[in-house]
């Protein structure tokens, strides 16, 4: 990763942390992992030979297979899908067990359950109604190879458009993946999966190895003493989408179950939500079942869980047995659930019964309303106790609330409206999710927030994309008010392991939001970090020349590979994203500031003049073989390679620089940097680099056997900025994109996560079935390789990939034209790689209020590409002022209806008016 990723900050020491403990676990007075040397160990049988062992799902706790004698399993808790097994050895001996060969590292202990908790077992079974993936379309296929070296879905120079449906059927979708549910600005949001399962996570009281825990809820149909529930994928899920066509965080989840009359339906819909000025957001929850067989009820599975946010915690047992064994400790109180710290976990309008589901799950059987539905809320933190109880009447008022927050929320700023459902519900919900968890209170202070469920931190880049994303789409207050947080002294502290590349993403992003904004006085009131951040870049890489090597002399001084590779290195990204942050911050001085800022742009525009010179020398030095195969080193010099650069990675997935280098690609492109006697380059290199040693799967970053597609910004930038210019790499450019929401994002919730696995779990359907079963048990990253190999679901939403997507969708519908150092340069395309199909006939695009770095751009397209032969675009640009106006050039807009030749019509930003194509 690059130098700003932090994946693994601790990651490399984890591998400590998942050596096998020789003791059994003190984790629970219930499960006891065996102490094994060499894969061996000894268990003393009881009296009658019986030694019950765990079963997790399709994952054994057992010994190897030896010829004793199994009895069938015994549900010990039938959500969670525990079960323990009798092995009959002979009485009262000394029993030799293995583990078995070839499991993977997680699941290699043997772990035995006290018989005695399985006196009281459950009473209920669940029973899963539907088949598996019920839901996903049936035009999925499969085939694909780990070791294809070229792109095996978007090939180079692609000459078609590639439909959604042709693009979505590459790959099993990532819908095992948590579903966001929160309020503005919520540092403790709640979760869904594709079953209706939600949790909501908690500050713990009484786990002293994490600071967090999870509560969790499981709907099903309780007929009988059978829990039925929708089997993984069969549901159908959506967001809501007004009346007034604003898609809104409101999730809906609805399944059937049986065939007399129909068979019953459920239909669940959920939502976070504050219901009064600085309260604690709440998750708001209706289950309704209709035609439902007498004596049905709804019912919901709970139970608590260790968070994950400390999971490279050295003191911890390396053993799921602490995710298994945490008691509810729940109890009833009047129509609320309360802990055992008298924290309410759960109110319901109806009247429930609470029991206990074995040792460590509890069930609430609910009373249905006349309509067959139950009200429920669950607080999402600790909050005050209500002096009234719930009822449906607040639900609904707390619905009718919510819709009107978010639909005022999602309609203020930027507006767009396009002949796709697919990117309308998209742009609404990434704006939801940026508006929710990329600034949240916590730590006692307001902070920005890469992730929403373990990864609530700060680390660069990343965060930034939200924030130029904000000020693109007409929201320029939060945008300010997020750069500033960049700027914090905290965040660009000299001590911090990311320094350098923070001191670059703050300054950028920061002039990106100034400009976008045009506000000067903002501008004036940041410029002291501004110039702090310059200052700090020319004075680090002038120090200590007599010491440096000739080939590191005038770049940052060697630091470490980046991200989570700690290796000490000099690393020409992280001189490249300074040399960023400084033209840019020159720009925004030039353009808005006063005289003396623009006297500071001046020693700016100098010293970035001369980085510039010293990178395009050194880029010229290092680079390996022949033009169209040309490798750049981003680390220099490394001590752990005696000296040498890194590379050439011929295949960059086989080893962990080349995976790394893979990462920082896209971070390299998307600084927009170019030599100044040929501003291609080193983009065209780096680009064709990853596209023909294996870097690339559908336009997206590939990571070891999985996709980190969150850092694919700069890739699919990289063919958006040459679609905009070079109507030849627009099919590639869009498809990339689209293959972005449908691969990069999971499709029923649109979360879009770190790594996430590719081979084999898209591709095979058992391997794919397995990783959806288990993704509501989250272990963390119980295993470093694992996890970044993309064999662990980790599923966490991400508000700095929603804010790359929206950045991302807006240079698709508009972009500014830019110079040789990248920077805009008076020109703008208007809709320069959208989809064919929207100019069909009749079709109708809005761009409303877009800000550019210029002025504001309204515009309607209408296509009448049949009856008429033509399609018009009517445009109002208002510019920021006199001189703003005076710098523009003659904006473009793209036509590329289905089946005609693209055309293009420059006109003048300054008259408006209407143009129009004829075909």
């Amino acid at each position: 990763m690059t130098s700003h990723v932090r994946r693994f900050g601790a990651l490399m020491l984890t591998v400590y942390f998942c050596s096998i403990m020789p003791q059994p676990s003190a984790a629970s007075d219930w499960l006891t992992m065996v102490p094994l040397a060499d894969g061996g160990g000894k268990i003393q049988s009881p009296a009658d030979g019986r030694i019950y062992f765990l079963r997790f799902g399709d994952h054994s706790y057992e010994p190897a297979r030896t010829s004793v004698r199994r009895d069938e399993p015994i549900v010990i808790a039938p959500f969670q899908q525990l079960q323990a097994v009798a092995w009959n050895f002979p009485a009262d001996a000394i029993v030799d067990v293995q583990r078995p060969k070839n499991r993977d590292a997680f699941w290699d202990q043997i772990i035995t359950v006290d018989r005695a908790r399985l006196e009281d077992v459950p009473k209920y079974r669940v029973v899963e109604s539907g088949a598996f993936a019920g839901a996903l379309p049936s035009h999925v296929v499969l085939p694909s190879s780990a070791a294809d070296q070229t792109d095996p879905i978007i090939p180079a120079n692609l000459d078609r458009a590639m439909s959604w449906d042709e693009i979505a059927a590459k790959a099993l979708p990532l819908d095992f993946q948590k579903v966001l549910l929160a309020s503005l600005n919520d540092s403790s949001p709640a979760f869904a999966f594709h079953n209706g399962q939600w949790l909501t996570t908690w500050l713990s009281r009484d786990l002293p190895k994490w600071n967090k825990e999870d509560h969790w809820f499981a709907p099903a149909l309780l007929i009988g003493d059978e829990l039925i529930r929708p089997a993984p994928l069969s549901a159908r899920t959506s967001f809501l989408t007004t009346a007034e066509e604003v898609t809104i965080p409101l999730w809906t989840l609805e399944w059937s179950h049986g065939e007399v009359n129909g068979g019953a339906t459920i239909r669940q819909e959920m939502f976070s939500h504050r219901t009064l000025a600085g309260a604690e957001p709440r998750l708001f929850i209706r289950l309704q079942v209709t035609n439902a067989p007498p004596g049905a009820k709804i019912a919901i599975g709970m139970g608590r869980r260790p968070n994950v946010h400390w999971w490279d915690e050295k003191s911890r047992d390396r053993s799921p047995i602490a995710f298994f064994t945490l008691e509810p400790k729940y109890r009833r109180e009047g129509e609320c659930v309360i802990d055992a710290a008298a924290q309410t976990i759960l109110e319901s309008a109806q009247p429930f019964e609470l029991q206990k589901l074995g040792p460590v799950e509890m069930l609430a059987v609910f009373e249905t309303d006349s309509d067959g539905a139950v009200y429920l809320v669950t607080p999402q933190t600790e909050s005050e106790s209500k002096a009234s109880a719930f009822t449906k009447e607040d639900y609904q008022a707390a619905k009718r609330d919510f819709i009107e927050v978010w639909s005022k929320q999602l309609r203020t700023g930027a507006q767009v409206r396009v002949p796709s459902s697919q990117w309308m519900q998209r742009i609404d919900i990434w704006r939801s999710q940026v508006a929710s968890i990329t600034r949240v209170h916590y730590s006692k202070k307001e902070r920005l927030s890469y992730g929403a469920y373990f990864y609530q931190y700060y680390f660069g880049i990343e965060e930034g994309w939200p924030v130029v994303a904000m000020a693109m789409w007409g929201d320029a207050t939060e945008a300010r008010r997020q750069a500033e947080i960049m700027l914090s002294a905290e965040n660009l502290a000299k001590d911090n392991v990311h320094h350098q590349s923070r001191n670059s993403a703050a300054a950028w992003c920061a002039a990106a939001v100034a400009r976008l904004t045009n506000d000067r006085a903002w501008l004036k009131s940041i410029a002291p970090q501004l110039i702090g951040c310059a200052r700090w870049t020319q004075r680090v890489r002038s120090e200590n020349q007599e010491s440096r090597s000739p080939l590191t002399r005038g770049l940052l001084p060697a630091h470490i590979y980046g991200g989570d590779v700690r290796d000490p290195a000099t690393s020409l990204y992280a001189t490249v994203a300074c040399w960023r942050g400084l033209v840019d911050s020159a720009a925004a001085f030039r353009e808005l500031g006063d005289y003396a800022l623009q006297r500071e742009a001046d020693w700016m525009d100098d010293e970035a003049r001369s980085m510039r010179l010293r990178i395009d020398a050194v880029i010229r030095e290092v680079a390996i073989g022949p033009n169209d195969r040309k490798f750049l080193p981003f680390a220099l010099e490394l001590p752990s390679l005696k000296g040498a650069n890194e590379g050439p990675h011929d295949r960059l997935t086989a080893t962990r620089f080349g995976n790394y280098w893979n990462l920082f690609a896209p971070s390299f492109l998307e600084l927009n940097y170019g030599c100044a006697d040929d501003p291609t380059i080193p983009n065209r290199w780096i680009f064709d680099y990853m596209q023909q040693h294996g870097g690339l799967w559908g336009g997206l970053p590939r990571f070891y056997s999985g996709l980190d597609a969150v850092y694919s910004r700069g890739c699919i930038g990289y063919l958006l900025n040459r679609s905009s210019t070079d109507i030849r790499a627009r099919h590639q450019a869009l498809a990339s994109l689209q293959s972005f929401f449908l691969h990069a994002a999971s499709r029923n919730g649109y979360t879009i996560p770190e790594v996430a696995g590719l081979f084999p779990y898209r591709f095979d359907r058992d391997a794919y079935e397995q990783i959806v079963r288990e993704s509501p048990w989250n272990f963390g990253m119980f295993d470093a390789n694992r996890y970044l190999e993309g064999h662990i679901s980790f599923t966490e939403p991400l508000g700095a990939g929603a804010g790359e997507a929206l950045w991302l969708i807006r240079d698709a519908l508009l972009t500014e034209t830019r110079d040789d150092r990248g920077l805009p340069d008076g020109g703008l395309v208007v809709l320069p790689t959208v989809p064919d199909d929207w100019f069909d006939e009749g079709n109708e695009i809005v761009l409303k209020d877009f800000p550019t770095t210029y002025g504001t751009l309204t515009a309607t397209i209408r296509s009448s590409i049949r009856t008429k032969r033509e399609i018009v675009m009517e445009y109002e640009f208002r510019p920021f002022d006199d001189a703003a106006a005076t710098k523009l050039k003659n904006f473009r807009v793209r036509f590329a209806p289905v089946g005609e030749q693209p055309v293009e019509i420059e006109f003048d930003p300054r008259k408006g008016g209407a143009v129009r194509a004829t075909f």
